[in-house]
């Protein structure tokens, strides 16, 4: 079984996780109301652009949580070019949490990440609960991959979540060592 799932998946989870420990921006709205948001916001309304590799922010403000301008910037174009061999394109969608969606300039979603500040701590613990999690030593304060979620990395009070998607036609193994190398670079920028 994959331990990666699509992209949409990733922001309906980490938004849920976020409502459920109280560092959602919905105020009193339910988790199906927030899945739903969470959702709709996972299919951007227009494509990346094709051509040169693009890793300029989208002019959507941040209602906190985490960086929004800056989500993307925590692994360049290059990087994420050698890993993925092949030119990439990004995609902010502000939240909270802020999200970068990672596609090939043919199109192809390959990963995504997102970036919160609200309640790190609190939703690395809880989604690091489940005895199959497999801590990974090295990368930012703590780091672990998580079943059905995807690697995640607790840096100081941020919490970056990364998936590799379908689309990045890799093994299990292969998506596993893409998102370390993402979350080394990331944690290192953080």
């Amino acid at each position: 079984m994959r331990a990666f799932v699509r992209v949409p998946v990733l922001l309906v989870i980490a938004s849920l996780a976020l409502a459920a420990c109280g560092g959602g921006g919905g105020g009193g709205a339910s988790p199906s109301a927030g899945a739903s948001a969470a959702a709709s916001e996972a299919a951007p309304s227009s494509a990346p652009s094709e051509g040169a590799p693009s890793t300029e922010p989208s002019a959507e403000p941040s209602t906190g949580g985490g960086t929004a301008v800056g989500v993307c910037e925590l692994v360049t174009a290059d990087e994420l070019a050698g890993i993925f061999g092949t030119t990439v394109t990004t995609t902010v969608l502000a939240g909270p949490p802020d999200n970068c969606i990672v596609s090939s300039t043919a199109g192809d979603p390959l990963a995504a990440w997102s970036l919160s500040t609200a309640q790190a701590q609190a939703v690395y613990d809880a989604l690091t609960s489940d005895p199959a999690t497999v801590v990974v030593p090295g990368i930012g304060d703590k780091a672990a991959i998580v079943q059905n979620t995807g690697l995640l990395v607790l840096k100081g009070s941020n919490l970056l979540v990364i998936t590799i998607s379908g689309g990045a036609d890799m093994s299990e193994e292969e998506g596993i060592e893409a998102s370390k190398q993402i979350g080394t670079f990331a944690a290192g920028r953080l």
